[in-house]
């Protein structure tokens, strides 16, 4: 099985990857939803505070057995390196959910598992071979098919989207890289810590005080944002960025049909088709997997 040149804490488990970048999808669908509902009365910037807040607070037994420990790694500047792009792709990110249907946004955001597969055959020495890769770009294929650029217009929601792929891909590589020497645990609580003070700032001129109708998305903001931060920093721990990444892009179906459910947000012609030639591509590479092991 192949391994890259940045040892990691645990032996490479693609399976248990795939699994874990499952439970990202999902949650990072239900993201989507409580921060549509919270973008109607509060800023993008209390938002982002909020969502890191409560997921540190969920961290506490964590935090509690560790200390100062969870302060403290060799590689500070890597960890301050991702804070600072997972910052700028989940500004970029919530600006974009805000303004555009659930199903464009989430096909626009995830360009990125394609990103971070070039990045990290490139940094971190990867090699994902022919069918991982061609998988990988049909999969990316489906996403065009939705999005069909050329023919629909590029709004500041649409280049929020496809910037916060950008920062998320490079987020992503600073994890694959920090694998072989900090645990996801530590990684999650250093990312949410530096984006809790970066937020501080701005949502001190902007602060709403939430009302009492925003309490469930606040809850289902803090449980999803914490879910899928976890999930997705084991899936890339535990495996390989060419087998998980392209997974993934299931967040798009998720999102489509959660779009239609609670908005009527009818998913057209060109997502069903583009949705079917993504689950073809990640179940090509999840068969592949299991034949391997």
């Amino acid at each position: 099985m192949q391994t890259s040149r940045n040892p990691s804490t645990h032996p490479i488990n693609n399976s248990l990857g795939i699994l874990w970048m499952l439970g990202a999808a999902v949650a990072f669908s239900g993201l989507f939803v409580a921060v549509r509902q919270l973008s109607t009365t509060l800023p993008t910037f209390e938002i982002l505070f909020i969502r890191s807040l409560f997921t540190l607070v969920l961290m506490g037994p964590w935090l509690m057995r560790e200390r100062m420990n969870a302060f403290r790694s060799t590689r500070w500047r890597l960890h301050l390196l991702r804070g600072l792009t997972t910052f700028a792709a989940m500004s970029l990110m919530f600006y974009g959910v805000a303004h555009a249907p659930l199903a464009t946004a989430s096909a626009l955001q995830s360009t990125y598992p394609l990103i971070t597969i070039l990045l990290t055959a490139l940094i971190v020495g990867e090699r994902p071979g022919m069918k991982r890769s061609i998988a990988a770009v049909i999969g990316f294929a489906g996403i065009l098919v939705i999005v069909r650029p050329g023919v629909l217009a590029i709004g500041p929601a649409t280049a929020a989207l496809l910037g916060c792929a950008v920062f998320y891909a490079v987020s992503n590589t600073l994890v694959k890289m920090m694998s072989g020497t900090d645990k996801p645990t530590q990684m999650v609580f250093s990312v949410n810590f530096t984006i809790l003070v970066l937020s501080a700032i701005p949502t001190a001129y902007v602060w709403v005080t939430p009302s009492v109708d925003t309490i469930p998305w606040i809850a289902m903001l803090a449980v999803c944002g914490y879910t899928a931060h976890m999930c997705l920093t084991r899936a890339l721990s535990h495996g390989e960025a060419s087998v998980v990444m392209p997974f993934d892009y299931l967040r798009l179906p998720f999102a489509a049909i959660l779009g239609y459910l609670l908005y009527t947000e009818t998913p057209d012609t060109y997502t069903l088709i583009g949705g079917g030639i993504i689950f073809a591509s990640v179940s090509y590479i999840a068969a592949s997997e299991a034949r391997r092991r």
